[in-house]
């Protein structure tokens, strides 16, 4: 038989503790907008059209290859004046990410370099396999994450702040590290929009063959 008053006592002895509510609630709060935050950061990084072109819609156009020449380099202009201020955000975060979580023995020398290398494999990456560059992309943010989470009191926030007040003595590495990324960036934009040109042509050529009329057999 079952012992009531034993089964009474038990509830009666269970406690709401709303700090312990309210600590749960917060942390809540915080990893959602953290993961919104890294989503969208590795989202972007990963994206290999990060300003659309579409060549298709010149074909039916009565100078579709110059249209689509002229499109491609006012394409190319705009981009090339977009894309620096997304690298250097990248670039930002992604080394303080690494900072995050880098032990006394990383130098800040070796936490850009780090960085700068890991985002021009995510953006190449990003032009030959789009699912392996945002595996690599969201790699340092969730890793960050995870750390930041199950290392209580391991974070420190000191070698964080001498990291940054070290970075203004390494802008000349900055710039180059930013420039190397920005040229492959291009690189492979350029070679990206020649093969999405000829493709257009052959979707072109393939489309006016389609609409010839067939000839009585």
């Amino acid at each position: 038989m079952v012992n009531f008053n034993l089964s009474g006592n038990f509830f009666t002895s269970l406690t709401f503790s709303e700090d312990l509510a309210v600590a749960v609630l917060v942390l809540l709060a915080t990893l959602v907008v953290a993961s919104l935050f890294i989503f969208k950061f590795y989202k972007s990084l990963s994206k290999r059209n990060l300003i659309s072109l579409n060549l298709y819609k010149y074909n039916t156009s009565d100078h579709p290859v110059t249209s689509k020449i002229v499109a491609m380099l006012f394409y190319l202009i705009e981009y090339i004046f977009f894309i620096p201020f997304l690298i250097m955000l990248w670039f930002a975060g992604i080394a303080i990410l690494i900072s995050l979580i880098s032990s006394e023995s990383l130098t800040v020398d070796y936490i850009l370099w780090i960085s700068a290398a890991l985002i021009g494999a995510i953006r190449v990456l990003s032009y030959i396999r789009g699912e392996i560059a945002t595996d690599l992309a969201k790699l340092f943010p969730f890793t960050t994450l995870s750390f930041l989470l199950l290392s209580a009191g391991g974070f420190n926030l000191d070698l964080l702040m001498e990291n940054l007040r070290s970075i203004p003595s390494l802008l000349d590495h900055i710039l180059s590290f930013i420039l190397v990324v920005l040229v492959v960036e291009i690189f492979m934009r350029i070679i990206y929009t020649l093969i999405e040109f000829w493709k257009s042509e052959g979707g072109e050529v393939s489309s006016k063959k389609e609409t010839q009329p067939q000839e009585d057999e």
